[in-house]
């Protein structure tokens, strides 16, 4: 190695040092959510893109996403050009999306059968004369685990004080589907008039989604041959690049900085082309039926709740 080279391993060695004392010291500190308080715009695309794969890789996503960030670092010290660098890392990081090309749809079926179980909860516990807040509220240890998460911060806001038009309107950007919308506004439609049969209404849409969830799975069913191709051509191509940036006599012209450019956009548009698969491979939610909340009006909304 040069001594440039081993001039950026010491620095890499000191990036990775300082970043080891940052996450040890956030992690011995503590953490503890704050059920009203909403996720940032970057939080929330984190958690959406780690939402996309399977339970497996989600409890591995720290290491995952430390081995991306070592694999970029080593690379990057190893060859001295930055681009191969953060094309390896992005290889590392994308890699189990591309296994799993199918796992966003799964767990939206999974989540709509989970809102169906939630609802025929909710109108058995509301029989008993309760109120839909206390209702939601008695309901937090019950919820299926696709919606835990939701349903805990939802019964936290109506425990902090938040208005409950306010709270379901974020628990409904929380679930992000249009499905989803429909039972925010029940809740929302009875918060206001407080009329009589929300239990029938509940059990109606409860039944509604069920219907909804059993007709997705047929239609995944007959997506998996897609899904199939698409995870195979991608792989196919993973290897071919692979190889052709192992043969030296090939990659050598991108040893510079126009090659360095050139292998930026030639990466991006790969990049682009493997999401493009994936799109296709993915069923998207129902359309909203409710407005997001903006996030200015998100942080008013949780600052009132405190």
């Amino acid at each position: 190695m040069t001594t440039s080279q081993l001039a950026l391993v010491a620095a890499c060695c000191a990036v990775l040092f300082i970043a080891a004392v940052a996450a040890a010291v956030r992690e011995l500190r503590g953490r503890v959510p704050d059920p009203a308080k909403p996720t940032s715009r970057l939080t929330g695309r984190i958690q959406r893109a780690k939402g996309e794969l399977p339970q497996q890789w989600q409890r591995r996503w720290r290491p995952l996403v430390t081995t991306a960030a070592i694999t970029t670092l080593v690379v990057w010290a190893w060859t001295g050009w930055p681009v191969h660098g953060l094309l390896a890392g992005a290889a590392v990081l994308g890699l189990p999306y591309v296994l799993n090309p199918g796992t966003a749809a799964t767990q939206r079926i999974d989540r709509l059968e989970a809102l169906g179980q939630w609802l025929n909860h909710l109108a058995g516990v509301h029989t008993a004369g309760i109120s839909l807040v206390q209702t939601i509220r008695a309901s937090v240890k019950a919820a299926p685990a696709p919606i835990a998460p939701e349903v805990r911060a939802l019964a936290g806001r109506l425990a902090a004080g938040m208005e409950a038009e306010d709270a379901f309107a974020l628990f409904a950007d929380e679930l992000a589907d249009g499905v989803s919308d429909h039972v925010v506004l029940l809740f929302q439609s009875h918060a206001v008039y407080k009329g009589p049969g929300l239990s029938d209404a509940l059990e109606a849409l409860a039944v509604t989604i069920h219907q909804q969830a059993a007709d997705a799975r047929d239609i995944e069913a007959d997506r998996a041959k897609v899904r199939k191709s698409s995870r195979m051509v991608s792989m196919v191509i993973c290897v071919v690049v692979i190889g052709c940036m192992l043969n030296t006599a090939w990659s050598s012209w991108y040893q510079s900085p126009l090659g360095q450019i050139v292998l930026a956009v030639l990466g991006g548009a790969f990049a682009w082309t493997l999401s493009w698969l994936r799109r296709i491979a993915r069923t998207r939610p129902d359309p909203r039926l409710i407005d997001p909340l903006p996030t200015h009006a998100q942080l008013t909304l949780t600052g009132g709740a405190r």
